[in-house]
């Protein structure tokens, strides 16, 4: 890394050497000798680099040297700081600026006569440094002007990356076999170990096991841990419990959280992977421990699959008659097929001499496909031959194991990368091993240490870093990439042999903490520059590391990690004050999760900061000497609820990129100003303040001034529109022009009364640009959308339009559809007819929408045509009609959709199901049915006995959930539910016309668990073994009646309770009684269908009268306000719901 801070040193000499820093006499003098110094030794540091892993005299020198450079750095900051805090003194009263700090610390007298002291003796030390190089006959070698090129190629085009699977089918095969095979007499859980080396694949043969179509239908549960080093029981039952429940689990006690990972077992089949495990501590007594439990809550044939590099961990964790599968390398021409698909990009060029060295640096490599993969990466971006024998040479230098010739040929890869990239590597060692590294936070912590150089760019640094990024993983130094809908990496991990070669660079200047490390005999904090903590549970142990770091002094970052779970346990306002007092040379600090409830004012001491991370924490205002931080570049505030106002002079933070308070409610508006940080590339939130709020002792700002932040992306949420006060206002903020954003959410608030033609105004003006990605419209308040909703949204790709109470139409006009779009949400717009407002004109077409989600629209009829690939559907509230149109955009069942999710709730008039909906359906995974009071069927119509003899047999193969709640008018359950083998789960609720079950239900052999509620007859003929039902349902594993377990795992629970003759009696009068309540039931509902839609017809009628007057009038009646009919209607249902309860159970 001490390539990279010499860099830093000369990029700020040049302008302090110009400006002198504003001291009252000359230092360019000193300036320009240390920067001739840096120059001549910056010269030799990429050899030293190489060679200090080998020469321990060269690494002693290379270390002292770095300490240097570190002071010349910090120095070269504090002139900079100074000149920046001495701009912003002149911007006020100058003389009486000058006065007061004439007896600071800000002095320029004596704060610069400490600085020029300072300066003289690192120059001192760096001749002496130069001196010594000499003594080691270093190569001068300037940094390769074709490897920043190399970046900026990238940055345009991909490198290739070849996603097939080489070499092990007949690895994968062979393991299939063990997994689908019959379980061992003596054993009911096997456990099959994979060992190998790193780097030889384990992980990904693992995967594609894992994911392998018949493995996954042989399972009834998989579960994927990655344990690394940390060999913990209640950290890993943790995991598997965030894994089978796709929730994160609170920290709680072992036996508490066993308890709640054996009610999600259930005494299921799974197969469970540990991947990348150690034998660290006393892990034989853990898994034994775990084996002992895992024996209880899992059905016999279940797997385990371990993967380990240590022989000792494999025969240790396998059955008994079970041999670890040994991984070996590849083969010679599979080695050569993966090299020169990377090396080549798949076409063998520059002649037979390329061919053979790399045959030559390909066998070097043992078949290690990652090995492979990151040399072949770097070789590809040499078009020298000469460049090629040198790697091939420095190659053939690492003897030992094979180990070690790996670890060395990926340190031989490092050593080829770009300066700019070596630094952002190294750093990634701060992240704990197999861990998910934020992208977006990892970048942020670049552009905190200085690391990114965008001065050779026109891109904002931040776009520069995530091409660092790219390029790195292109190189293979990350890994498993995971993407949002937006296609932007957010997730990704690196490899544990990476992993190492970073640890390993960077010696004694970083340090990553765990809860399970001892902070006693560690020596010489003085030296660490970098500081992560990765602490995964409460405990006292976790913050001795503030003990620890009263001796560490020259700390750059300090980072907890996985805050999630604990916060920084124990930390107060006094460690904060040691931190920050002791550490005055940080550029990143988090202090997320705290719980301070107020910030030190000592922050100010700080002013080389770059990140600064506050979220979850309890302060009510930021202390203003925050603002004294003119380097910071990151700072983010979410989840701070109690945060009430920001520093009115956070304006003054020119240098800020990032700006983010997501979650912070009593917040209440901006600083005037904030438009003058124009270098904000992100800001989550922008808060429209009533006209009369003043934000400490300052106007709050308006929407307008938004109008200069032209690189805002990411997210952008603006609330309180009712607010601006008119149409000109809110076009001031140019939303057109901000064309890096991706997602805008637009908020009125519900708690206002209409300002009908205003919310049309100021919707109009807030245009945003077309590479949006998402829009949200929340509560607004007008008849119609803008012209620009249906010509400048052709990227968008998420839709969601909630609460607009008097939206008509989506379109006035043909407009162009939308070919992005993939999820359409629209919640809760009661007077919302028509996507357009004329049937004249052809329905726009969503070719790519997959998910899509109606709710709270009872007038909706007519919506636009449906991509046959799409996936969701939820219909919430909505008309009969809109059901039926549903319906007819699905493709034919010759060629059936694609829906695996069915959601319909809440339709008034439906008797029965649409004809042709079930046939269309054969892919459905999870079907729900509720709210349907008048629903009578779960069959659909048939024309014909054969139509419906032919549907039994294909209808709904795949289905493995299905929900029936709150149909009173159901008297019995589908006939084609009993061709669903593949059923899992079968709930009922408040289901009062279903007595019994059908006699076929034995048939549903899958079906594991089994829930009636609200049921009165159905529950009386499943609460027992003695029971009417119970032998068509004895076979299901998991049965709840009325919230009581019947059943759990197989296991009966219930005390057989004597069957009281005269209880049957009354049952079955019950049972007539019902009958004739259900017959009145739909009667009444036939004649409150027919009053309904009369009222929908008086309505329209109403709503066309007082159109013109809403808009005439600025205060009409508040949306939340019911009108006479509402109230009338609304009673209506309300006494049939009583009726139902009362009458019917």
């Amino acid at each position: 890394m001490a390539f990279a801070v010499a860099e830093a040193i000369l990029k700020k000499l040049a302008p302090l050497a110009a400006e002198q820093a504003g001291l009252l006499w000359s230092l360019k003098s000193d300036f320009l000798k240390l920067e001739s110094t840096v120059s001549s030794i910056k010269a030799v540091l990429l050899d030293a680099e190489e060679q200090s892993g080998l020469n321990h005299q060269i690494r002693l020198w290379l270390d002292n040297l770095k300490q240097v450079l570190y002071d010349a750095d910090d120095l070269l900051d504090d002139f900079s700081t100074e000149a920046l805090l001495k701009q912003r003194r002149n911007d006020g009263n100058r003389c009486l600026n000058e006065v007061c700090l004439f007896f600071t610390r800000s002095n320029q007298l004596v704060s610069g006569l400490m600085m020029a002291h300072r300066l003289k003796a690192i120059r001192t030390k760096l001749d002496e440094i130069n001196k010594n190089r000499r003594e080691f006959n270093l190569e001068t070698r300037l940094q390769d002007p074709a490897a920043a090129a190399a970046i900026r190629r990238e940055r345009q085009t991909d490198s290739f990356v070849p996603h097939g699977f080489v070499g092990r089918e007949e690895d994968k095969k062979k393991i299939i076999g063990m997994l689908l095979s019959s379980t061992n007499d003596e054993q009911k859980i096997e456990v099959i170990p994979i060992l190998g080396m790193g780097g030889l694949g384990k992980t990904a043969l693992a995967q594609c096991i894992y994911n392998d179509e018949s493995v996954s239908t042989c399972f009834q549960l998989k579960i994927w841990i990655c344990v690394s080093d940390n060999f913990d029981q209640a950290l890993l039952v943790r995991k598997m419990l965030e894994s089978i429940t796709k929730r994160k689990v609170e920290d709680l006690d072992l036996d508490i959280l066993k308890g709640e990972l054996k009610k999600e077992m259930g005494n299921k089949m799974f197969l469970l992977v540990l991947d990348d495990v150690w034998n660290h501590g006393d892990y034989k007594g853990k898994w034994d421990s775990l084996m002992s439990f895992w024996l209880q809550v899992g059905a016999s044939g279940s797997k385990i699959i371990v993967t380990t590099r240590l022989t000792e961990v494999a025969n240790y964790f396998a059955t008994k008659g079970i041999k670890p599968h040994k991984l070996k390398g590849l083969s010679e021409p599979e080695s050569w097929f993966l090299f020169e698909q990377i090396a080549f990009k798949g076409e063998v060029e520059g002649g037979e001499r390329f061919v053979d060295i790399g045959k030559e640096v390909m066998r070097k490599c043992v078949g290690v496909p990652l090995a492979i993969r990151v040399i072949a990466s770097a070789l590809s971006s040499k078009s020298n031959i000469v460049d090629w024998e040198a790697i091939k040479d420095k190659q053939a230098m690492f003897d030992g194991d094979d180990e070690k010739k790996i670890l060395g040929t990926l340190k031989l890869s490092y050593d080829n990368l770009p300066s700019e990239l070596k630094s952002c590597f190294v750093y990634c060692s701060l992240f704990p091993k197999d861990s998910k590294i934020d992208v977006k936070l990892l970048v942020q912590i670049w552009m905190g240490q200085g690391f990114i150089n965008s001065s050779q760019s026109s891109s904002a640094s931040f776009e520069v870093g995530v091409e660092y990024f790219k390029s790195l993983l292109s190189r293979f130094f990350f890994q498993e990439p995971e993407s949002d809908a937006w296609g932007n990496v957010k997730w990704c991990k690196m490899h544990d042999l990476i992993h190492d070669v970073a640890l390993e660079i960077a010696s004694d200047e970083i340090m990553a903490l765990k809860a399970s490390d001892s902070m006693e005999g560690r020596v010489n904090f003085d030296r660490f520059r970098h500081i992560s903590f990765d602490f995964e549970k409460k405990s006292r142990e976790t913050w001795k590391a503030s003990q620890a770091l009263a001796n560490a002094t020259k700390l750059r970052t300090f980072l907890p990690i996985n805050t999630h779970y604990s916060g920084i346990v124990g930390i107060k306002e006094q460690h904060c004050e040691m931190i920050f007092s002791n550490n005055t040379r940080l550029r990143v600090l988090s202090l997320d999760g705290a719980k301070l409830e107020s910030v030190p004012r000592s922050i100010q001491k700080l002013t080389h900061l770059r990140y600064l991370n506050l979220s979850d924490n309890r302060m009510k205002v930021l202390p203003d000497e925050i603002t004294v931080l003119v380097n910071l570049k990151v700072l983010i505030l979410d989840y701070c609820q109690n945060l009430e106002q920001l520093p009115r002079d956070i304006v003054k933070l020119t240098d800020l990129e990032f700006l983010s308070f997501n979650r912070c409610s009593s917040l209440k508006g901006l600083p005037l100003g904030i438009g003058r940080l124009t270098r904000l590339r992100e800001l989550s939130l922008f808060i429209v303040p009533p006209a009369s709020y003043y934000s400490h002792g300052a106007v709050a700002a308006r929407i307008s001034e938004l109008e200069h932040l032209d690189n805002l992306s990411g997210k952008l949420r603006i609330i309180n529109l009712e607010l601006v006060k008119d149409e000109a206002e809110a076009k001031a903020a140019s939303l057109f022009r901000k064309q890096h954003l991706q997602a805008l959410t637009l908020e009125w608030s519900l708690r206002r009364r209409v300002f009908a033609r205003r919310d049309v105004g100021v919707l109009k003006a807030l245009k945003p640009h077309k590479n949006l990605k998402e829009l949200e419209l929340d509560g607004y308040g007008g008849h119609s959308l803008p012209s620009w909703f249906s010509t400048s949204l052709q990227n968008l790709v998420d839709l969601k339009l909630y609460n607009l109470g008097r939206l008509k139409y989506i379109e006035d006009e043909a407009g162009q559809f939308l070919p992005r779009l993939k999820s359409l949400r629209i919640r809760n717009c009661p007077r919302l007819v028509s996507w357009r407002s004329t049937t004249e004109i052809e329905m726009p077409q969503f070719p790519s929408l997959s998910d899509l989600r109606i709710e709270k629209c009872p007038k909706l009829v007519r919506l636009p045509h449906i991509s046959a690939d799409i996936e969701t559907v939820y219909l919430n509230y909505v008309d009969r009609k809109l059901l039926d149109q549903f319906v007819a955009s699905l493709p034919p069942p010759s060629s059936p959709s694609r829906i695996i999710s069915l959601i319909i709730e809440g339709i008034r008039g439906l008797r029965i199901l649409p004809q042709g909906l079930l046939p269309r359906l054969v892919s459905l995974e999870f079907l729900c049915i509720m709210h349907c009071p008048n629903l009578m069927n779960l069959s659909p119509p048939a024309t014909s006995q054969q139509h419906l003899t032919s549907l039994q047999f294909s209808a709904l193969p795949n289905l493995d959930h299905f929900h029936i709640w709150d149909l009173p008018g159901i008297k019995r359950l589908p006939e084609w539910l009993q061709h669903s083998s593949n059923l899992q789960e079968l709930r009922i609720e408040s289901c009062g016309g279903l007595k019994c079950l059908p006699k076929w239900l034995p048939k549903l052999t899958a079906l594991d668990a089994l829930d009636v509620y609200g049921c009165h007859f159905l529950s009386a003929r499943l609460k027992s073994r003695t029971a009417e039902d119970w032998p068509k349902v004895a076979h299901i594993r998991n049965i709840r009646c009325d919230g009581t377990k019947v059943q759990e795992n197989g296991n009966y629970l219930r005390v057989e309770e004597p069957t009281d003759e005269n209880q049957l009696q009354e049952q079955e009068a019950c049972g007539e009684e019902e009958e004739q309540q259900q017959q009145e039931q739909e009667l009444f509902s036939e004649e409150e269908e027919d009053d309904h839609d009369h009222d929908n017809e008086g309505e329209e009628e109403e709503d066309d009268d007082h159109e013109g007057e809403e808009e005439e009038e600025e205060e009409g009646l508040p949306l939340s306000i019911p009108t006479p009919r509402m109230w009338s209607n609304c009673i209506a249902r309300l006494t049939c719901n009583l009726f139902q309860r009362c009458f019917l159970g």
